[in-house]
């Protein structure tokens, strides 16, 4: 196999700062400051032939329409189909709003105008980078540590949880050429008192990584809908920062090894879409608005108020909105083998990750959320309108339980068309 990887700045500077910070509805103020950096990473990876681009840009989302255009430019110009390029988002809530539309889940001023427009021309940069840079012969380890006492599930400790945490390093002969990770965790360490760009634990993963390995990795984000350090945190600014991700980093690195061989073949890509549409009850959002409202007034900890304001803000644009909601969730299942990644443009609940990750099987599996486009949290029917994550949801309950059901009977399906080969 072949790789390459380069990445380029996306920290607002200049004409683009200050900004309005995404991901809180409680903080009103721009930002102040830079904590760290921002960046698009970009990976291409060759095997057999075809060839795959990865890319991470280190801000909370990105539209459907946005990484359409990125990945229909990067087929044209570069592989066989916009079906082998994934533009990725690690969901830091402390970086720049990356909408300019005030009807959209903007809980700010929006976009700063013409900052999109450039993070575009970085990504695709970052992913020309790769090309002009050249690609190196290179071999693939796995390692996977399960990460304690940093995070887990933000609504109850008891509840399911993934703290596994995967790094993938791309060997030649001593050298780590390429790389990327892959752990289930919000990058919400910092709280909305927090004034300054980062790109929070995500971020701090891939800084540590770099420090150990040389190159700055791809991150791919699990299914982190109800993961987070929230029932761990000893605060919420960049103390805490520091003290989550070093002890995260310092499980990671203590696990040693020189990891596991993974050998790949040919990518298989193949597409799995579910597509429904909703009709909400003008009344029941109405009722929905009213509930949280009454959260907000009553909150008894400020992180209460501060995740219920931001449902508040979403429950106001539901209530501006009328007639059917058309859901449609486009992922791809993408088996190399050895690793085998399912793509889903969502903010899975961990428990459905998990399942999807034991469905693929092979010797690394892994569930890449945050792809393309976010449609949304998807939770379990058991915690329905009982957490913030569904308290303002068109998504009927039970919707999820759906679409998991579903696409682990593709995945069987794609295992039985390949004579077995993938069990």
């Amino acid at each position: 196999m072949k790789v390459s990887t380069y990445r380029t700045k996306i920290t607002p500077k200049g004409k683009f700062f200050p900004c309005y910070l995404m991901g809180h509805a409680i903080r009103t103020k721009p930002a102040t400051g830079i904590l760290d950096d921002l960046w698009a990473t970009a990976l291409v990876l060759e095997v057999d032939g075809e060839q795959l681009v990865w890319v991470t840009v280190e801000l909370i989302g990105l539209t459907r329409e946005f990484t359409d255009r990125i990945r229909s430019a990067i087929s044209q110009k570069y592989v066989a189909s916009a079906e082998a390029v994934t533009v990725s988002f690690t969901h830091t809530h402390s970086a720049p709003e990356y909408e300019e539309r005030r009807n959209s889940m903007i809980f700010g001023e929006g976009a700063v105008p013409g900052y999109m427009d450039w993070v575009e021309q970085q990504i695709l940069s970052a992913v020309g980078g790769c090309f002009e840079t050249g690609f190196t012969e290179a071999e693939l380890f796995a390692n996977k540590v399960t990460i304690d006492g940093c995070y887990g599930n933000r609504n109850g400790k008891e509840k399911p949880g993934d703290p596994s945490f995967v790094t993938l390093e791309f060997r030649s002969g001593d050298s780590v050429v390429a790389g990327a990770f892959s752990f289930a965790c919000h990058s919400t360490v910092l709280g909305p008192q927090n004034l300054c760009v980062s790109g929070d634990l995500a971020g701090y993963a891939a800084r540590s990584l770099k420090e150990k390995w040389g190159v700055y990795p791809v991150a791919m984000i699990g299914a982190a809908g109800d993961m987070s350090n929230r029932l761990y945190r000893r605060g919420n600014d960049e103390a805490e920062l520091r003290r989550v991700g070093d002890q995260m980093m310092h499980q990671v690195f203590a696990a040693g090894g020189g990891g596991e061989p993974l050998a790949l073949h040919r990518p298989e890509i193949r597409t799995f879409r579910y597509r429904e549409t909703f009709y909400p009850d003008p009344a029941e959002k109405r009722r929905q608005y009213d509930s949280i409202r009454d959260k907000v007034e009553h909150a008894k900890t400020f992180d209460e108020r501060k995740v219920y304001s931001s449902a508040l803000r979403i429950a106001e644009i539901g209530l501006k909105s009328s007639g059917p909601f058309d859901f449609d969730l486009e992922c791809r299942y993408v088996n190399l083998g050895d690793l085998r990644l399912f793509l889903m443009p969502a903010e899975l609940f961990a428990r459905f990750g998990l399942q999807i990750k034991d469905a693929m099987g092979g010797r690394c599996p892994v569930c890449w959320c945050y792809s393309n486009y976010s449609a949304g949290y998807l939770a379990d029917r058991e915690d329905y309108g009982k957490s913030f994550e569904t308290s303002a949801s068109d998504i009927p309950a039970g919707t999820t339980e759906k679409i998991v059901e579903k696409a682990i009977a593709f995945i069987q399906n794609e295992h039985q068309q390949s004579g077995g080969v993938l069990q």
